[in-house]
């Protein structure tokens, strides 16, 4: 028998796909030249978080545009929300050279949009996250959690994500995320960002 399913959009609306290599070569040769510390914006515990020059923040911006478009597409038909005029305007762009033992804690990000790219998840970090047996999420994920959790589970109140280089996920800037400490001896590079909807005062309260 056929059945016609309807499904309701439940929780944050989170984007990914994943980016074209020059983008991501040009991220990780960018960033390792950087000097400028984003440790006192950020909640990691990372050695090194630095933040993008401006001339390598508006190529970026503008290489991903469509991308944006597309998230802001996708958001509306995920919330069923009439399509209005939005201007969003990007915020801010650093990287993340993660090392053994560093840690983001579970934390939200400023501004409207936020996401995250991944540039380099080194082979040893993959053989870390194969031999992983325990219960919890693997070295070196990212996790987004929402709501609260359920067991037995009736609701998915959380999405552990593996990195892989060159892709990117958007997702809104109040969505708590976390990324967990790995062990093996290599470096995870990410790429970060916000987005913020410039004419706010311009629409219904309840819009977003």
């Amino acid at each position: 028998m056929n059945i016609n399913m309807r499904y309701l959009h439940w929780g944050p609306y989170v984007a990914s796909t994943k980016l074209p290599d020059h983008i991501i070569k040009r991220l990780h040769e960018d960033g390792k030249q950087e000097l400028e510390s984003y440790h006192k914006r950020l909640a990691g515990h990372v050695k090194r978080q630095v933040k993008y020059n401006d001339e390598t923040t508006n190529w970026f911006y503008q290489e991903i545009s469509y991308f944006i478009d597309a998230y802001r597409q996708g958001h509306l038909d995920y919330h069923g929300l009439e399509k209005r005029e939005v201007h969003v305007s990007y915020d801010d762009l650093w990287v993340n050279f993660m090392q053994p033992g560093d840690f983001n804690p579970p934390h939200t990000h400023g501004g409207d949009y936020s996401f995250v790219v991944f540039v380099d998840v080194p082979k040893q970090l993959g053989e870390e996250m194969k031999k992983f047996e325990g219960t919890g999420p693997k070295p070196g994920s990212l996790l987004f959690e929402y709501g609260t959790p359920s067991r037995p589970r009736w609701a998915t109140t959380g999405h552990m994500i593996i990195p892989k280089a060159g892709n990117i996920y958007m997702f809104p800037s109040l969505l708590q995320h976390w990324v967990v400490p790995y062990k093996s001896d290599c470096t995870r590079v990410s790429v970060s960002g916000n987005l913020k909807i410039m004419n706010r005062d311009e629409l219904h309260p309840n819009y977003f």
